[in-house]
């Protein structure tokens, strides 16, 4: 091989052949179903924190949140 194909990579190596289109659907089933899940538990986080904000926004005139690592 020649010194353009090693930077490269172009010829030999790999040389896989991509997933069947079964493979790929139930790739794409557990990818949604993981981002299904996050986007569940970043509504919840979401709700959380718009709770905290307006309980703090109407006893705290100082406004404290609780925003982790930047405060000692």
């Amino acid at each position: 091989m020649s010194l353009f194909g090693k930077i490269f990579g172009t010829g030999g190596g790999k040389g896989g052949k991509g997933p069947t289109p079964q493979e790929a659907i139930q790739k794409l089933r557990e990818t949604e179903e993981m981002l299904a899940k996050k986007q569940e538990f970043l509504e919840k986080k979401i709700d959380h924190e718009l709770l905290t904000a307006k309980k703090n926004g109407t006893k705290n005139k100082r406004g404290e949140i609780n925003l982790p690592g930047l405060l000692p």
